[in-house]
């Protein structure tokens, strides 16, 4: 294991005082365990990145496919690929699509519960929101094959004159499913839980000043008592995941485990993305007027999300402060993973020699944005609170 104590726990010296603020903190924690550890999730990540082989798995078969699809498959290609999955397009006799995921590091029970995600999120029958059909699994190749969802991600959307209109359009719609989602998946309203954040942010790799401790104690005794939604969090709810046509929305990739945690970090996670999105398009083109529009779709998004619930959770003067807070833990985690791909690659470890972690200049250029980011939050942060 990684000796992380001389890197970033010394930056929260005061960790100890922060837990044990009983009066105002402890008390208020929720009887029941929630899922708060993603700094940590990350951390093991990387170990397994660091440690594990990619297994010995076989790309599916035309004929495997046809079989499992009970239909004749014309082709099927490698789409694309990171250090986790193969993805491949399928295309049938039929003249459709179909898109296979093929986990090459992960378990059985990772590929089958996304599988089940999928029906899941189908039978919520929301408006607006279309779920790629789950068509077949192929357990011994950890396969998983599910309709080709058309359309643009919101991500493309952000860089694309052709169709200025759809961001907008497309982001104010992710507010009001998510909302959505939210309301039919809380299980119930309970006090943040702030002694399992604080401790995932205290493994974040990052030294901070004694003014961004100070900050970041404040927010947690301030949001002790705040009440939250508590459910299954889809954890990564972002425009990369969302494509948009014809007034829809297909939601993919799914989630691959149970997470039962607080539901404003799926909010967090989409509206700290499109600000990183606008970040890259200003540095790229400072003068472009769809900056005005990037920032006008966050704004619709945040706005039609919040219109969506009758009660808002928490209350609308905590609710910026709790929000900025997520975001600051998803920046740490996306931290981990980075400083990780960074440093596996600088090493010239295995998983690193294929390619399959992607650029290696393009993953120290996101570590200086996301250093970025990170200073930016706590100053807002310290904004934010009542």
């Amino acid at each position: 294991m990684v000796n992380r104590g001389d890197t970033f726990h010394d930056c929260w010296g005061n960790i100890g005082t922060l837990i044990q603020m009983k009066d105002s903190i402890q008390s208020a924690i929720a009887p029941r365990a929630f899922d708060c550890g993603y700094i940590e999730a990350a951390h093991q990540r990387v170990e397994e990145m660091r440690n594990s082989t990619a297994d010995a798995l076989e790309p599916p078969t035309v004929l495997e496919l046809g079989q499992a699809l009970g239909g004749k498959v014309e082709k099927c290609e490698l789409w694309t690929t990171n250090w986790r999955n193969r993805v491949y397009r399928v295309e049938l006799a039929s003249g459709g699509a179909a898109l296979a995921k093929q986990v090459v590091r992960g378990t059985d029970a990772k590929v089958q519960y996304q599988y089940d995600q999928l029906g899941v999120l189908a039978r919520l029958q929301i408006r607006g929101l279309r779920v790629p059909k789950a068509l077949a699994l192929l357990r011994a190749k950890r396969v998983c094959v599910m309709e080709f969802a058309k359309g643009k991600t919101i991500q493309a959307l952000v860089w694309d004159r052709t169709n200025e209109d759809d961001m907008i359009l497309a982001c104010e719609l992710a507010g009001k499913i998510l909302a959505q989602i939210q309301i039919a998946q809380t299980e119930e309203i309970c006090p943040m839980p702030v002694e399992a954040l604080a401790r995932d942010l205290a493994a974040a790799p990052w030294h901070i000043s004694s003014r961004e401790q100070t900050i970041l104690e404040s927010a947690l005794e301030s949001l002790a008592g705040a009440k939250m939604r508590i459910g299954h969090v889809y954890y990564d709810y972002k425009p990369a995941n969302l494509l948009f046509e014809n007034d829809q929305l297909s939601l993919v990739d799914p989630p691959d485990v149970l997470r039962r945690g607080v539901l404003l970090w799926d909010f967090s996670c989409f509206r700290s993305s499109m600000r990183r999105h606008l970040w890259r398009f200003t540095l790229r083109r400072p003068f472009d007027r769809r900056r005005a529009m990037i920032k006008e779709a966050t704004a619709l998004f945040q706005r039609s999300y919040l219109a969506s619930f009758n009660k808002l959770c928490p209350e609308p003067a905590l609710f910026a402060a709790a929000a900025t807070l997520f975001e600051l833990q998803r920046t740490a985690v996306l931290l981990t993973m980075q400083r990780g791909k960074v440093n596996l690659a600088r090493r010239k470890m295995p998983i690193a020699r294929d390619g399959s972690l992607g650029n290696p200049l393009a993953n120290r250029l996101t570590l200086l944005y996301l250093e970025t980011e990170k200073r930016w939050l706590f100053p807002q942060l310290a904004r934010e609170l009542p």
